[in-house]
């Protein structure tokens, strides 16, 4: 009775417990057989692992049964009165699986079966031909239509481009670009702004490695800049390879280190890293997923303290382990398809059987109707856990991106920790998910309890320079502080001197001065980005660096023989050069170009008629003057209102052609003095006519004269170092005098490609030691010319104080300048890296803009205001005054012949006074009129003289007088009535 007792017990707690659920509501009850309900097949495919294939197939039809009996999660429940699922399994071969095995499962088992999805999980993480296997299955299936749920570790060694839409693939697992998000996040936790990526021939390394620059794309706009100063891709079958390519990310000073390699990869890594050192306290090693895989333990070389971004996938067991992640995922997926099952609308309702055939005749090879499931597929959610059941994550929603990847994941940052066994075990230490990091306390590398600084250590570098300005500018040292300055540069070595101690003894020490400039400012950037400090001197046999005899001089030397680890100025590079070091990217462009000096010119002596062409003076003395004056004249003749069309001019007449042309040339130049003016309207209106010609004469004329009375300024304008002057200096009268540095690349440059100036120069030394040697030399007018550096000579006639240099012609052999390093310094790539930066952001135009710009512009030779000008600037103007004395003694001339030899010939032959009308000073030299006008003004002036006096002497004066009539026919012979009254009048 005892036992049926118990056995009646059994029987209602199991009734209770079908319909009464965990939380305390009701269990809905098993819906009955609806033949209205549709067959929907899923498949799901896997590889055979002894002991866990059994654990898959029952997770998987466990959830189908929930789904069918309507005990799933509530939002599925109405799937079971619409669909009735049914499972299709598909076990793959473990391991690498063949072409036979991929067509067997797709064409026997998918398409025979009219599934609608298709489920592919692994836990293979070995990424070689176990994971091209995989892709060539999923590529196949792809072909099909059917949408496909996919999750396995080593998708990122997939060859799929980053949008999965056209293979209809929605992939669980996290993508490299969340480990790479992750890293990036703990970069910037720990303040690691620079980093080296290290990855292995394991595929999809370039995908990581874009991955990562992309992230770094993203925080571009950010206050701190994080920079990937180093990649290498190693191949670790080839020690050797391997060896070269660290020793390069340990020359770089990569100190925290990206790792992209599976778990047999890096512990070949990590062997030869630990050989360079690179596995201490100094360095930190971040690894992918992969590095980690499902290790719990590391037993290959490898460093303690490293960090890896890892997700959860599977452990090693036999026997499918309580944590595994793969009978999960199958019970996601299933329930994915039903929310975006649920989610079509009436008008896409359709059969879910796919009519996929591998055979032609059975049916089609695509299923057009998945991509509708597959669209709602992505814009669904379910809610689940990507970990075992105790870590805690069952809140996680599995969201999709419009490519089919994951919009977020749950990640985890492990820690490779020393237990007190002295195992090497992977420790959980934070999470990574919705783009936050949290993170517990780490066992950094070296057991120390805080995290490396992540920069490197600072190196010293030797810096050999010569003096150069604007790149390189000495100046003496505060003798007080033994510093530049203002702090204003840097201290450099200039050498030994020689002095003498108290004691009388002569001893040698180094003379400190003071370096700035252009090279200095981009040398301090450099150091302060990269991470160095240096020691900066000058090159002891002051030379540029020329290949002689005996090899290199100069900075070349101490280059090639180690002496510098560095050489910073104005270095311009050339082929012969670049043969035995090594340049940096140019950081200026330059030439060669010619410098030559302003002289001060002298006024021509015709500059007066500078401001109109010769046509044009033609054209107004010659042409208008005379046709104005000429106008005027006959204007005034035949005018009514003048001489009234008379035969003779009246007697009242004050007008002449010569006073026509006094009148022409005083309007002309507004000139005071008096003028008749004609009487005629219409030659008043000739003569206002004329004004105003000689109104805007004057006005245009004057405005030019201001420019072309200024000193004019003279110097070789030489076209290029092609020059018939510098090509055929002894043809000129003197000879033409040109000079370069000695040592330097002009003169090797002169030396290989002008043959003929070269010896020109050397046979008379015109070489000088230094720029400044050379200037002076121009200046002084020693050299007529000076050959070299386009820039640097652009610089010296920009800061002359009186802007007397100029530098003319084109510039020859284009080049730039550069730093030099020895050759395959490990310097090299990295200056050239941030060269390339300058550029960019434009610190190197910042930097040249304050030291190469002079207050000189070629503008400024032209003289723009006026000067105190001497006597031979004002040359024309005496020449003038001196050409019109000259004239004026001829005129003069002519008037002494005239009265003394002509005027009686000319009285015979005008009797009728026609030489009034052309000149009234003329007329009246001919007639007596003229003798009895110079009586009354003598009469005059002498009353006015008189008037001094007392009246007494005034009446005496005028009682000797006698009046003008008293003049009797005696005195003088009577004229014809006619001529009288003409002549009275003129």
């Amino acid at each position: 009775m005892y036992w049926r007792f118990i056995f009646f017990l059994c029987i209602i707690f199991n009734q209770l417990v079908e319909t009464i659920d965990l939380g305390g509501s009701r269990k809905p009850q098993k819906p009955k057989e609806d033949p209205r309900r549709e067959d929907v097949n899923i498949a799901v495919v896997y590889q055979h692992y002894a002991g866990r294939s059994k654990s898959y197939d029952k997770a998987f039809k466990e959830v189908i049964r929930k789904i069918n009996d309507a005990t799933a999660v509530s939002s599925l429940r109405r799937l079971a009165t619409r669909y009735n699922f049914q499972a299709v399994d598909c076990i793959l071969p473990t391991g690498t699986f063949y072409v036979k095995e991929v067509l067997d499962c797709l064409c026997n088992n998918v398409t025979s079966n009219n599934v609608a999805l298709i489920i592919f999980v692994t836990a293979s993480e070995t990424y070689d031909s176990t994971t091209a296997a995989e892709q060539y299955f999923l590529t196949a299936a792809s072909y099909t239509g059917i949408p496909i749920i996919a999750w396995n570790a080593d998708n990122a060694g997939f060859t799929f481009e980053n949008d999965l839409t056209p293979y209809r693939i929605l992939q669980m697992a996290p993508p490299i670009e969340h480990q790479a998000r992750a890293m990036l996040a703990l970069l910037r936790r720990y303040n690691w702004p620079k980093f080296g990526v290290v990855t292995s021939e394991m595929a999809g390394n370039d995908r990581f490695v874009t991955a990562v620059r992309e992230e770094l794309d993203r925080f571009s706009n950010k206050s701190t800049k994080y920079e990937m100063i180093h990649h290498c891709h190693l191949d670790t079958r080839n020690n050797t390879d391997m060896d070269l390519k660290l020793t390069e990310v340990k020359k770089n000073q990569a100190k925290i280190i990206l790792l992209y390699a599976n778990a047999a990869q890096a512990g070949a890594i990590f062997a030869h890293a630990e050989k360079h050192d690179m596995i201490g306290e100094k360095y930190l090693w971040i690894g992918t997923q992969s590095v980690k895989g499902t290790q719990t333990t590391v037993k290959a070389p490898a460093q303690a303290g490293m960090l890896c971004v890892n997700f959860h996938t599977v452990s090693n067991a036999m026997f499918a382990p309580r944590d595994d992640i793969l009978p999960l995922i199958i019970q996601l997926a299933p329930k994915l398809f039903g929310a975006a099952l649920l989610q079509l609308r009436p008008n896409q309702i359709f059969p879910l059987k796919s009519n996929v055939s591998c055979k032609s005749e059975d049916g089609d090879p695509y299923w057009e109707n998945g991509k509708f499931i597959y669209e709602h597929m992505k814009a669904a959610f379910v809610k689940g856990n990507p970990f075992h059941v105790d870590d805690g994550h069952d809140s996680f929603f599995y969201t999709f991106e419009k490519t089919g990847r994951l919009r977020n994941s749950i990640l985890q940052i492990s820690n490779l920790r020393t237990n007190s066994k002295g195992e090497k075990t992977w420790e959980k230490v934070g999470i990574f998910t919705n783009n936050e990091l949290k993170m517990a306390d780490v066992q950094w590398p070296g057991e120390k309890a805080n995290p490396p600084h992540g920069t490197a250590d600072k190196f010293h570098v030797k810096v050999v320079t010569l003096h150069e300005p604007p790149f390189i500018t000495v100046s003496d040292v505060d003798p007080d502080t033994q510093k530049c300055p203002g702090n204003q540069g840097s201290i450099c070595d200039w050498g030994d001197v020689e002095y003498t101690d108290d004691s009388g003894v002569k001893k040698n020490k180094t003379l400190l001065k003071c370096c700035s400039g252009y090279c200095v400012d981009l040398l301090n950037k450099l150091a302060t980005d990269i991470g160095f400090t240096y020691t900066l001197y000058k090159v002891r046999d002051e030379k540029w660096g020329l290949k002689t005899e005996n090899g290199w001089n100069g900075l070349i030397a101490d280059l090639m023989h180690n002496k510098a680890d560095m050489c910073v100025t104005s270095l311009k590079l050339n082929s012969e050069r670049a043969r035995d070091i090594d340049f940096s990217l140019p950081f200026l462009d330059t030439g060669i170009s010619i410098i030559v000096k302003i002289r001060s010119g002298v006024l021509s002596p015709t500059a007066f008629l500078e401001p109109f062409e010769y046509s044009t003076w033609v054209i107004i003395l010659f042409v208008c003057i005379h046709v104005a004056a000429i106008s005027i004249f006959i204007f005034e003749w035949v005018s009514p209102y003048s001489f009234n069309m008379q035969k003779y001019p009246p007697p009242e007449h004050k007008f002449s052609l010569f006073r026509s042309y006094w009148l022409v040339w005083a309007t002309l130049f507004s000139a005071s003095v008096s003028t008749d003016v004609p009487k005629s309207t219409v030659s008043r209106l000739m003569a206002l006519v004329w004004a105003a010609f000689g109104l805007t004469f004057l006005a245009v004329y004057t405005a030019n004269l201001a420019a072309f009375m200024i000193t004019r300024v003279q110097y070789y304008d030489l076209s290029g170092i092609h020059d018939p002057m510098l090509n055929f200096p002894q043809d000129q009268k003197p000879p033409f005098r040109f000079g370069t540095v000695d040592g330097g690349n002009t003169h090797e440059t002169m030396k290989r490609n002008w043959h003929k100036m070269h010896e020109y120069v050397k046979h008379n030394k015109f070489f000088r030691m230094n720029i400044s040697s050379g200037i002076e030399a121009v200046k002084n007018e020693e050299l007529d010319a000076f050959i070299y550096d386009a820039v640097v000579l652009d610089y010296w006639a920009g800061k002359d104080a009186n802007c007397a240099l100029m530098t003319v012609g084109k510039w020859a052999s284009m080049t730039g300048y550069g730093i030099g390093f020895p050759k395959n310094s490990p310097h090299t790539a990295l200056v050239n890296h941030y060269m390339l930066q300058y550029q960019q952001k434009g610190d190197l135009e910042r930097l040249q803009n304050f030291w190469l710009t002079g207050a000189c512009t070629p503008d400024s030779h032209s003289q723009t205001q006026s000067a105190p000008l001497g006597i031979e600037n004002f040359l024309s103007a005496f020449v003038l005054l001196a050409g019109g004395i000259i004239v004026s003694v001829i005129v003069l001339g002519f008037e002494h012949i005239y009265c003394m030899h002509l005027r009686k010939p000319l009285q015979k032959i005008d009797p009728n006074g026609w030489c009034g009308i052309i000149s009234m000073a003329m007329g009246k030299s001919l007639t007596f009129t003229e003798a009895v006008d110079r009586v009354q003004e003598w009469r005059s002036r002498t009353q006015s003289l008189a008037s001094t006096n007392s009246p007494q002497l005034k009446r005496r004066r005028s009682a000797n007088l006698k009046p003008i009539g008293d003049f009797t026919s005696e005195s003088y012979p009577r004229r014809s009535p006619r001529f009288l009254q003409v002549e009275t009048n003129l």
